[in-house]
């Protein structure tokens, strides 16, 4: 054991000596976690930090750092960046000169350039949690989320307890739609740091997403206590206090703030989205002068965009709503930073990762609950088949489970033992969700829509687990995609048409290579049949799943469960005809798109 240890520290100290600080470093970590106590690693631990910190390079004269800060503190970050460049050649070790330079890019919106500087920075001196959060904060702009997770947790194995940190992966975890996860990572930040306001305002967003209006308002009176004239918080208030049915105190509220702040985006969103517009409402004009004002920016502008158009919309004005819908959609997509591309690869990986089905995983002992999946595009109508599915007494509602995404979203789909590493403990995790949701029930819906891309995943979890894919009119669907304003970042290929129709054919090709590797074990099911002839869907739908039938299955409107997700509104209603044809109107704006779609005849 001695011998172990001794060859560990010598293997560290010649890294060290020969400049590969980030294999010392990982030496001497992976030492101390065999041996925590062990002095002599922990001595060299700290030394190693000390070298880093003082001796990477030579430093230039602190006349050239002011200057190069002079330039900052005057707005010329181009300029700034500039002399860096210049300084750097003669001072090619300076940490200093790269930090400034990485910050200076930064300030110019070159993201992948201050990433790279960053990255740099981290590897010259990988004990400083600062260059790790720089480098995660480009990288989340970047929509590089993994990547930026890893930064992040970087801080935390070095700071176990840094707020910072903690906020930022909370951050990481909502953009992937990870309710629980971010939820667990902004309540660490608030205990660790029970003043940082911006930590438990993204604690409020989570609660609120979450459908906890409660405990989301008792983070918002902490807020307040903390800071009262805080607009953010104020604003939340409303937003409670709207969801806990007091919609006049929730306006109330909302003018309060506006009263202060006039053009103040959170507020205006609120405000807007509960407006009930008429023809030639002078409102309009307030938002378009609104809309003028260059400090709102980002979501905030989005939202409201995307709530003016569908105000046009429903005032029959398709030229007016699509101008709103375009720039919402348009300011999203710069957001998340996406390319189609990303997930052409994806599906491509998955598909070789699964060109033939893989052995199911050993049975389970005391399974529990059954899952019966319904997937396809989203605003497909997988909330009303849940509605429909859910009324039968033996099926409890799962809603969207976010499980399987978060699971596998760093599975190698190219190792052939991959399910066999991490199968077990990811079917025995989801299986606890599902006991979890179902009561006294022996079934439990999720309708997660992109589940469709883990279907092999599914049936060697679930050999004999039910799987309903929609089929619906592709341009009813990919209109309803467009026009409809996501509270996340998940579905980042919905905000251009053309992204959107790739999208399509990527998801008809993988349901095509599923079909053909699990025939007949998915129920394909055409939403225009079902609202053409429901009962005769219905019941064939119901004998599929191996279900005695229900008269309840008949009328989803009577469902009593609350759907969490956009169509909830729909929901509540009887099945009926013509949605699917809502887009036509928008043709003129869409057609260019819409064209390289097949013709539709699935009815």
């Amino acid at each position: 054991m001695a011998g172990s240890v001794d060859k560990l520290l010598r293997t560290a100290q010649t890294q060290a000596k020969s400049g590969a600080f980030r294999e010392a470093e990982a030496t001497y970590r992976e030492l101390l976690a065999r041996f925590p106590a062990n002095k002599r690693a922990q001595a060299g631990l700290a030394e190693l930090a000390a070298i880093v910190a003082n001796s990477v390079g030579r430093e230039p004269p602190r006349q050239l750092i002011g200057q190069l800060f002079a330039l900052k503190r005057a707005g010329r970050d181009r300029d700034m960046v500039a002399l860096a460049i210049k300084a750097r050649a003669q001072f090619p070790r300076s940490l200093a000169l790269l930090e400034i330079h990485a910050n200076g890019l930064s300030a110019l919106n070159d993201r992948a350039g201050a990433a790279k500087l960053y990255r740099e920075l981290t590897a010259l001196n990988p004990m400083n949690p600062d260059y790790f959060g720089n480098l995660g904060n480009e990288l989340m702009l970047l929509g590089k989320y993994d990547e930026a997770e890893d930064a992040y947790e970087r801080i935390l194995a070095l700071q176990p307890t840094n707020p910072v940190a903690l906020n930022n992966l909370g951050n990481v975890k909502n953009r992937l739609e990870f309710n629980k996860e971010s939820l667990e990572y902004y309540e660490a930040a608030v205990k660790a740091a029970p003043n940082y306001i911006e930590a438990r305002l993204n604690l409020v967003e989570t609660l609120l997403s979450s459908g906890e209006a409660e405990k989301a308002g008792q983070q918002v009176d902490e807020i307040l206590k903390l800071d009262p004239g805080n607009l953010y918080a104020q604003t939340k208030a409303a937003i409670v206090k709207a969801r806990q049915g007091d919609k006049e105190a929730s306006l109330e509220q909302i003018e309060a703030v506006l009263a202060i702040e006039p053009h103040f985006g959170p507020a205006l969103k609120v405000k807007v989205g509960n407006h009930t517009f008429v023809k030639d409402d002078p409102f309009f004009d307030v938002m378009d002068v609104a809309l003028q004002d260059p400090t709102i920016v980002g979501k905030d502008r989005a939202n409201i965009e995307f709530t003016l158009g569908r105000a046009r919309n429903d005032l029959d004005e398709p030229e007016a709503a699509f101008a709103h819908f375009a720039r919402g959609n348009a300011i999203r997509k710069e957001l998340v930073q996406y390319h189609i591309s990303q997930d052409e690869k994806l599906f491509a990986e998955i598909k070789a990762g699964f060109a033939e089905p893989r052995p199911a995983l050993p049975a389970e002992t005391g399974q529990g609950p059954d899952p019966i999946f319904i997937l396809g595009m989203p605003r497909s109508g997988t909330t009303l088949v849940e509605q429909i599915v859910t009324a039968h007494p033996m099926v409890a509602p799962g809603g969207e489970l976010t499980d399987l995404g978060t699971g596998l979203r760093r599975f190698d789909w190219a190792d052939p033992n991959g399910l066999e590493k991490i199968g077990p403990d990811l079917r025995a995790s989801y299986r606890e969700t599902l006991k979890s949701l179902a009561g006294e029930k022996p079934y439990v819906t999720d309708k997660m829509p992109l589940n469709f891309r883990f279907i092999g995943v599914i049936k060697a979890f679930f050999p004999d687990a039910k799987i309903i894919n929609l089929h619906r009119d592709p341009r009813a669907v990919l209109w309803s995609i467009y026009h409809h304003n996501f509270a996340s970042d998940g579905n980042a290929y919905a905000h251009d048409l053309d992204d959107l129709v790739d999208y399509w054919y990527l998801y008809k090709d993988m349901m095509a290579h599923w079909n053909a590797l699990y025939p007949g074990q998915i129920f394909d099911l055409k939403y225009e049949a079902l609202t053409e002839n429901p009962e005769t869907v219905i019941r064939s739908l119901i004998d599929y799943l191996g279900l005695p039938w229900d008269e309840a299955c008949l009328r989803p409107q009577d469902n009593k469960r609350v759907a969490k997700t956009a169509s909830r509104e729909q929901v509540k209603k009887p099945i009926y005809k013509g949605s699917s044809n809502a887009w036509q109107k928008y043709r003129p704006f869409v057609e260019k798109a819409f064209s390289r779609l097949d013709v539709w005849t699935d009815a």
